[in-house]
């Protein structure tokens, strides 16, 4: 574990390594790629609705960017829509996340958390693919944590990051609006067009790609100046 704490991360060959590899995946896999990714999107929903005290049984999944979850108690109310908007923010929140602990030099860190998250979906996974795709992610990082040298373990966690910042854009650009998906019951019961919504998903994915990608590169989330991030203090 010491090993992979306060690693020089920031710029290293095998950020821009990971970061081509896993747009390849993204761009020209689809599904397959993305299936970690919707696995992330449910969880959003999983842990707002416990936040929201709405609670769910499970999550499945059909194919990779075909999935759905089970809340106990469901009807409108500002719960259900707090735990509908938050599955498109999820995945590159998780990555922007991912790329801060990764700029100060903790695959450990990024690892574990993954880790722990996946098996925990695991556990609420039915049908055949959302078990598939969780206990073999699940087993994957652990394997890469107890037996991976150093170099397989930060290409991983690097790996994530990128999946979760990436895959967060495809999953909001190439969302349906069609009836019963998250936007379109988002503009059903809010009165703003599904179009809106997906512009707010998109753009928080691009802005956490953007944010999370300089992490990685230049080891800054934004450039300085740029309010309201960097504010020069008044003379």
């Amino acid at each position: 574990m010491d090993e992979l704490i306060d690693v020089p991360i920031v710029g290293q060959p095998v950020v821009y390594e990971a970061a081509l590899i896993v747009l390849l995946l993204v761009v020209f896999t689809g599904d397959w790629a993305g299936s970690l990714v919707t696995v992330a999107h449910e969880g959003g929903h999983m842990i707002m609705s416990v936040v929201t005290l709405r609670g769910f049984s499970h999550f499945t999944m059909d194919d990779g960017d075909n999935a759905g979850t089970y809340v106990t108690k469901t009807g409108w109310g500002v719960g259900e829509l707090l735990t509908r908007s938050a599955g498109y923010f999820t995945p590159p929140l998780l990555g922007l996340g991912g790329a801060a602990v990764l700029a100060n030099g903790n695959a450990w860190g990024v690892l574990a958390v993954a880790a722990f998250l996946l098996f925990a979906a695991f556990l609420y996974a039915r049908k055949g693919l959302a078990n598939v795709v969780t206990l073999f992610a699940v087993v994957g990082i652990v394997v890469a944590l107890w037996l991976g040298s150093t170099m397989l373990q930060m290409v991983v966690a690097v790996g994530l990051v990128w999946l979760m910042l990436l895959g967060g854009v495809r999953s909001s650009v190439g969302m349906s609006r069609g009836a019963g998906a998250d936007a379109w019951w988002m503009a059903r019961n809010t009165w703003i067009p599904a179009i809106v919504w997906q512009g707010i998903w998109v753009t928080t994915a691009l802005v956490c790609l953007y944010a999370g990608g300089r992490l990685l590169f230049v080891g800054d989330a934004w450039p300085d100046g740029v309010w309201p991030f960097d504010v020069p203090a008044e003379a």
